[in-house]
């Protein structure tokens, strides 16, 4: 981080501190946010990606992880099996590789059970949809 960028990211702090008008706040943590991804994608290469706001139109809805799905062949990976209740029936379940990103960056596998938020976001090119 450069020290300009580090004196901004000082200033925008103390200004998130104190703001009391929502609009003002929130652009405040949009500049933030672009700094701090700025740095990471700089300093973190090979860490997923965080996500600080969204870009575009965005729904989250709950989910539940249902089961493992094991392979029988030696280079197939394991996968979970994904339940979002709010979806259509036909289409309610889904298969992933059960290969997830813990908050450190390293690798995680979800067990049966697990209590997920599926997050569906579209890439637009104004944020409108």
């Amino acid at each position: 981080m450069t020290s300009e960028e580090r004196e901004r990211m000082n200033e925008l702090c103390l200004g998130i501190q104190e703001e009391k008008d929502y609009v003002k706040f929130a652009r405040l943590l949009d500049e933030m946010s672009e700094l701090i991804a700025r740095k990471e994608s700089r300093r973190f290469k090979q860490h997923p990606k965080l996500v600080w706001h969204r870009r575009g139109p965005s729904k989250t809805v709950p989910a539940i992880a249902r089961k493992i799905v094991k392979s029988d062949l030696p280079n197939v990976p394991e996968k979970i099996e994904i339940s979002v209740a709010e979806a259509d029936p036909l289409y309610r379940e889904i298969r992933i590789e059960n290969k997830f990103a813990g908050v450190d960056g390293g690798p995680v596998a979800l067990m049966a059970g697990a209590q997920l938020n599926v997050t569906f976001e579209a890439e637009t090119p104004d944020g409108r949809g």
